[in-house]
């Protein structure tokens, strides 16, 4: 298993949520948003119960790889998703630029679990260091196409069998039901929504596959998991 370096650089471009603005960069690596992120953002029940969704899921997709034993978390946050990872077998590691969250997940995790403080753009580690990526409740922040474009295209290069993203999918009666709202004229939080064909191209684009779409609820989420495997040129 890798353990890669420090990023010393100060002002990484992505990890966290903080591909998606400043001032977002700016909060996931305040030490005190960190102190507090567990608490704010998993105390409630339904949160919990939606972390749970979301690790089971994640599991159930790479049991469908045998081939996969290593995986690489990223953006790690505060670790939440490694337990689930370590429990099931797989050799874990969790990446994120904030060095703060990595302190909140490092005092919470095993000493002996790698953690790495890491720029999603410029990943510390070599081509197929791991047989999976899982990057979970990230990409559908990052509203640039260039800058998730080079995210994905660092995943590809790093993995060796699958990458596994959460991403936002029309294809949902939740985000149906949000677009009728917001042309009914009632109050919507709607935003534009990639089909598979859109997901698909902008995959291909960064050197995956699109293998399948994973719906993480057709009726309470508007979020999917695609699961794509790196393209390697031909010998």
């Amino acid at each position: 298993m890798p353990v890669p370096r420090d990023e010393d650089d100060p002002d990484p471009a992505a990890g966290a949520p903080v591909t998606a603005g400043g001032a977002k960069r700016d909060a996931w690596r305040d030490p005190r948003v960190a102190a507090e992120y567990e608490a704010r953002r998993f105390r409630g029940p339904l949160a919990r119960i939606k972390h749970r969704r979301d690790a089971a899921l994640v599991l159930s997709i790479l049991r469908r790889a045998p081939a996969v034993q290593s995986v690489l978390d990223l953006p790690a946050g505060t670790g939440r998703l490694l337990p689930a990872l370590g429990a099931a077998g797989y050799r874990a590691v969790g990446a994120d630029v904030s060095a703060a969250m990595l302190e909140v997940a490092r005092r919470a995790l095993p000493a002996d679990l790698p953690l790495a403080r890491a720029d999603a753009e410029r990943l510390p580690f070599a081509a197929g260091a791991f047989d999976a990526v899982v990057c979970v409740r990230f990409l559908f922040h990052v509203s640039d196409p260039a800058t998730r474009c080079t995210l994905l295209r660092e995943m590809a290069r790093v993995t060796a069998v699958l990458v596994v993203g959460e991403v936002a999918h029309r294809g949902t009666l939740k985000h149906l039901l949000r677009r009728l709202r917001g042309r009914l004229g009632a109050p919507s939080r709607c935003r534009r929504a990639p089909g598979r064909a859109e997901i698909a191209r902008e995959l291909a684009a960064a050197g995956l596959d699109l293998e399948r779409l994973v719906p993480v609820s057709r009726l309470f989420s508007d979020k999917a998991f695609f699961v794509a495997r790196p393209r390697r040129p031909a010998p």
